[in-house]
């Protein structure tokens, strides 16, 4: 499958990196507004430079499309990718709200084409054993989760120092005026979403808490920094969210069951991280001792995983960013729906508006959209691993 990519900035280096994981995968050709930028992504990467999005989406044998624009860009360059009819792999946001990201879903669809969306966290290896365990029962029934993703205070770090392979520092003016929510919400919601199904309703409080991250003498008109939310799902499941880039890091993942406990450290960078269960104690003693004792100690959640992935480059950054790129171009191949299904993202998009929206506590507010269950990948499904792979 032929890839183009739109954007040669910070983030697109992680696809250009980890596409070499993926030979079923070809990157043709870049090109982006600025032109010194894109030649020498091209030239890094040994691919062709196309001089305008137009000239690119020209390329015939090109098949996806994979945007790395600026957020604000997300909308215009996916239209223009649909409507040349060609398949869209976007970075997140979809778009900059639910009405954007509404009109590529409604035009893809009508085009008959795929518009995928990342994270393409659901496909990470400790997202797949949670499904597993959730599938399996290994916690009874879901009641709770807490989910984390507090990045620290970026404002008071070196982001200047933030540079990628190619040159091109980290967008920090860019990130700041967008806010963590548009930013980093959609990691924790594409998870719970895809581990308990649509949300039913949520309640929301989101702030701006430092105003003055970019220039320390002036009030500068930023996205927010702090979001605290609590959804509730059409499955009676519920889940506390905290989003921001002021406390200090915490990117935890807790999901309680009637019977155990699953937990994760990091649900953001490390994909292969560990799974760990903890198991519910029941006992009639009247001891008194230890009677507060009602979970197990923490263990590994122990399934098989599939063979580590490598960067050819040996970047830091523990993600298989082009994993997701793989998945839409299978779809694509074997007409079947993708796991990164547009309207799951497009669920995901309605959630962020609303936590974006609720700039005080603004009371519930319902959400509309709903999306068919996600599935395992066939390795969780069946058991088994894939073809060629090891434990």
């Amino acid at each position: 499958m032929k890839i183009g990519i739109v954007g040669c900035g910070y983030i697109a280096n992680y696809y250009a990196t980890t596409l070499p994981n993926h030979p079923e995968l070809e990157l043709v050709g870049v090109t982006d507004i600025n032109t010194d930028r894109a030649k020498k992504f091209a030239k890094f990467y040994g691919v062709k430079h196309f001089g305008t999005v137009e000239d690119l989406l020209k390329e015939k044998e090109i098949s996806i499309v994979l945007n790395c624009t600026n957020p604000h860009s997300h909308y215009e360059v996916s239209r223009a990718v649909l409507m040349a009819n060609k398949h869209v792999y976007t970075e997140k946001p979809m778009g900059m709200d639910f009405d954007e990201a509404s009109k590529l879903v409604n035009l893809a669809k009508e085009r008959k084409l795929f518009i995928a969306s990342a994270p393409s966290i659901v496909l990470g290896e400790y997202a797949q054993g949670i499904m597993k365990a959730l599938k399996d029962k290994e916690i009874g029934h879901p009641i709770l989760a807490y989910a984390q993703l507090d990045d620290g205070a970026v404002h008071n770090m070196r982001y200047w120092t933030w540079i990628s392979r190619t040159g091109t520092e980290w967008p920090y003016e860019n990130e700041f005026k967008i806010g963590s929510l548009l930013e980093h919400a959609g990691y924790c919601l594409t998870l719970l979403t895809a581990f308990f199904g649509p949300v039913k309703e949520v309640q929301a409080y989101t702030r701006c808490l430092v105003p003055n991250k970019i220039n320390k003498d002036r009030i500068d008109d930023l996205g927010p920094d702090y979001s605290e939310a609590c959804l509730e799902f059409r499955s009676g499941m519920v889940a506390r969210l905290t989003i921001g880039s002021v406390a200090p890091h915490n990117h935890s993942l807790m999901i309680v069951g009637d019977e155990g406990v699953l937990t994760t450290d990091d649900l953001y960078w490390d994909v292969q991280q560990k799974v760990y269960i903890q198991k519910r104690i029941t006992s009639d003693s009247k001891d008194r001792a230890n009677s507060h004792v009602y979970l197990t100690e923490k263990e590994e959640y122990e399934f098989e995983r599939p063979e580590d992935f490598e960067f050819r480059s040996k970047d830091e950054v523990n993600v298989d960013w082009a994993k997701g790129v793989a998945e839409l171009a299978d779809a694509i191949l074997h007409k079947r729906k993708c796991r990164l299904d547009m309207s799951h993202a497009l669920h995901v998009m309605e959630i962020i508006d609303v936590l974006e929206n609720a700039r005080s506590f603004s009371g519930p507010q319902k959400i509309r959209t709903v999306f068919d269950p996600i599935e395992a990948a066939d390795w969780i499904k069946e058991g088994k691993l894939p073809k060629g792979l090891t434990a």
